[in-house]
């Protein structure tokens, strides 16, 4: 069994389908979850997204934080702060992920985003920051500073609450 219902819902159709032993009632949680989902990311990504940043947290806390590997997104932003696009930019291990500066550059590049924020999860659901999250965090912030790109916030999402990574400490303003 799942032991509570974050788990449950991040678990994929068919093993959520077998635990219940009911493939129909598995589809309708699962469409349930995802209407959540997409009503929540409503609130946290109208008008600018700083402003909204506890209706951020609870939108990212129950789209990420029981999810079994590690996976980094992006909220790629334009001058008034506001939402160009939300991706997932790297998936890795439950206890690793592994992405360049670049990759996450690039895109903001392509899609002509003037602001960054990045959030990934922690599966082992603390969300204390580790070493390489915060070196990623400063080289990611450095290079973006380069392109006229600012890295706002990196948040890290767990089971058992959230972190923000401090960039203006790690790269002043």
């Amino acid at each position: 069994m799942f032991g509570a219902v974050g788990p449950a819902l991040a678990a994929g159709p068919d093993r959520l389908a077998d635990v219940l032993a009911d493939r129909d009632a598995a589809r309708m949680l699962k469409a349930h979850h995802r209407a959540m989902l997409w009503t929540l990311r409503e609130a946290a990504v109208r008008g600018p997204i700083l402003a909204t940043r506890h209706a951020l947290i609870h939108y990212l806390h129950h789209a990420h934080a029981f999810a079994p590997v590690e996976t980094l997104h992006a909220f790629f932003l334009n001058t008034r702060r506001e939402l160009i696009a939300e991706e997932a930019i790297a998936q890795g291990t439950p206890s690793a992920l592994s992405v360049e500066p670049r990759q996450v550059l690039e895109r903001a590049l392509l899609l002509g985003a003037t602001g960054l924020v990045l959030v990934h999860n922690h599966p082992s659901g603390d969300p204390t920051p580790s070493a390489a999250d915060r070196l990623f965090t400063r080289r990611l912030a450095t290079a973006a500073e380069c392109l006229d790109i600012r890295l706002h916030d990196h948040l890290v999402i767990a089971r058992d609450g959230h972190a923000a990574i401090a960039v203006h400490a790690i790269v002043p303003e």
